[in-house]
């Protein structure tokens, strides 16, 4: 026996989709609703991590802040953005500003012959940058997936220099 979906099921299924999709693209929810009504593609109207409204053609979205540094909040904001708990973003963040000043584009050497790379030094080829190219690594939102998979969420920082917070 087949079910029908209600019209509130239905409803209820587009909102949580469509809420779903401006989260992740970082459109505010309005704009998304409007734009999708309309038929247009939503622009970007500010990264939801620093505030700041993209520069035309940037693809908008993860380049860092005016002064080129993310401060310990947005460094928390940017942790929770790319899956990390709320438990461990305090300490995330203190690590990537210990590691890079909140800089996204810094490398270093690592003594193991890599590069370590962006917000949190991932070191490539064969630590938990592995995988990732440099200028892959120097997107903050890439950086900070690799950093919460790296760290277990945060805890296990034992790849890292930095004793935290």
């Amino acid at each position: 026996m087949a079910r029908q979906l209600d019209g509130i099921a239905l409803g209820t299924i587009l909102a949580g989709s469509v809420s779903l999709y401006a989260g992740l693209k970082g459109y505010s929810l309005p704009h998304a609703l409007q734009s999708l009504v309309q038929g247009k593609a939503p622009t970007v109207l500010a990264n939801q991590i620093t505030g700041t409204t993209p520069a035309a053609g940037s693809g908008g979205g993860s380049s860092p802040p005016a002064s080129g540094s993310y401060s310990h909040s947005q460094l928390m904001g940017l942790w929770r953005l790319a899956g990390g708990s709320a438990a461990s973003a305090q300490n995330a963040a203190c690590h990537a500003i210990q590691e890079s000043g909140g800089n996204p584009l810094v490398t270093s050497p690592n003594p193991d012959g890599g590069t370590n790379v962006g917000l949190w030094q991932l070191d490539t080829p064969g630590g938990k940058g592995a995988g990732y190219s440099i200028s892959n690594l120097q997107d903050p939102v890439t950086n900070a997936r690799a950093a919460v998979a790296g760290s277990s969420d945060g805890t296990d920082w034992t790849a890292w220099a930095t004793p935290g917070c």
